[in-house]
């Protein structure tokens, strides 16, 4: 078997991560709580609490110390605490252990810093939500442009296309990662214009068109996005998801969320409806009536919107269907999956060290639960389906492994019909 990646393997972007961003992270979210304590009197007490964890998990990290046991009343602590018990001796530290689990346990215990506390629970504080909110923001000069093209020129364009330009859309939008970096100003036509070789050369698998022709030939059902980053990714699902309704014959789409506050900047139910809120006050005609039109969907039953533990687990999704069976059952009703973003992908492929020809469905690992895709900005080394020379050549020319997976911005588009 291919091995999971862990933080031995110092040639990886995962040893970076685990030896500088987790500490990084933790830290900014120790200094934000310190702040708050600062400017609120009333949460000094928990501030201190929450700080004084934090601090004690950034040491056992950059210690190398075994895995504890998370202590808690959440519904996923049983899922939590069994996965922690199964960790082999020689992989239960936090650079030995599977890289994808200690980076789930890093924001599991950092979500139960704060639920440890009686004024910094979740959902009514989440340490992301303000970088969250800002980002959201900050982006929305830019998606006033999509919103008008979606709302008063889709009709213009046949269906294929529409359906073409709305997938990369969705996934040039996975660049917008506040775990990693910061929002860029993406224009739909660096997107939707096939004369740019970059745009094409950037994408080191591509099969939008076996995606497309698939939507074209639903009979009805429903489609599932399974959502990674809030913000301006997530108004680029929901403007896919739209599209799929515009341009195929499925019924509704559902998105589904996290839980709890998770890697930074993944999309809660607060953020989902402070889309919808900011979209509709703003002053932007088009964006106003693009949330006015998503409020209905959501009243209609178009668009649904669902959570499940199981998305802020620690496992890989080849173990879902024995760990959670009624989510792979639910998927299982889907016409079509969409999963967005690097984790979902890590997950999926199981976040192991495959040759990089192996193919997507044998990295898959038997989970097949619906026909589905990825659409996913590389930020991890996992990397699967494409041709294995060029990204050597790739890795030849650029040895510095933080720059290759977060610097040059290579994406894929990968499907699977099972």
């Amino acid at each position: 078997d291919s091995p999971k990646l862990c933080g031995q393997h110092t040639d990886t972007f995962c040893y970076l991560s685990i030896r500088d961003r987790h500490p990084i992270t933790i830290t900014k979210i120790i200094d934000q709580t310190f702040k708050l304590g600062c400017s609120k009197p009333d949460f000094e007490v928990d501030t201190k609490t929450v700080a004084a964890k934090l601090s004690r998990l950034k040491n056992r990290l950059q210690t190398d110390k075994e895995l504890e046991l998370i202590e808690g009343e959440g519904e996923d602590i049983e899922i939590w605490n069994n996965a922690v018990k199964r960790l082999q001796p020689n992989e239960n530290t936090w650079f030995s252990a599977p890289w994808l689990f200690i980076e789930c346990y890093m924001y599991r215990v950092i979500h139960e810093a704060f639920q440890d506390t009686s004024s910094l629970k979740y959902p009514n504080y989440d340490t992301f939500r303000e970088e969250k909110c800002k980002g959201l923001d900050d982006s929305l000069s830019s998606m006033s442009k999509i919103a008008s093209l979606l709302l008063y020129q889709s009709t213009d364009k046949p269906a294929d296309k529409m359906l073409v330009d709305f997938i990369k859309f969705s996934l040039w939008g996975n660049r917008a990662d506040l775990s990693i970096l910061k929002y860029f100003d993406l224009d739909l036509a660096d997107v939707t214009n096939s004369s740019k070789e970059e745009s094409a050369e950037m994408i080191l698998c591509d099969h939008t068109d076996k995606i497309v022709g698939h939507l074209l030939g639903l009979k009805g059902g429903k489609v599932d996005i399974i959502l990674d980053n809030s913000g301006y990714e997530l108004f680029g699902d929901m403007c896919l998801a739209e599209v799929i309704l515009r341009a195929t014959r499925a019924t509704s789409v559902t998105f589904h969320m996290k839980s709890i506050p998770w890697f930074r900047s993944d999309v809660t139910d607060y953020d989902m409806q402070f889309m919808v809120d900011s979209l509709k006050g703003s002053k932007d005609t088009p964006l106003v009536e693009l949330g006015n039109l998503w409020e209905s969907r959501f009243k209609e039953g178009k668009f649904v919107k669902t959570e499940h533990v199981f998305w802020t687990s620690p496992y890989g999704f080849c173990e879902m269907k024995s760990v959670c069976p009624d989510l792979y059952s639910d998927l299982s009703g889907a016409e079509f999956l969409v999963f967005k973003g690097d984790l979902n992908y890590r997950k999926l492929v199981n976040d192991r060290m495959w040759a990089f020809d192996t193919s997507f469905t044998a990295a898959l690992e038997g989970f097949n639960p619906a026909k589905l895709c990825a659409l996913r900005t590389i930020k991890s080394d996992s990397v699967v389906d494409c041709d294995a020379a060029r990204i050597e050549k790739i890795i030849e020319e650029d040895k510095d492994k933080d720059k290759l997976f977060c610097g040059h911005m290579l994406d894929f588009v990968q499907y699977c019909l099972i």
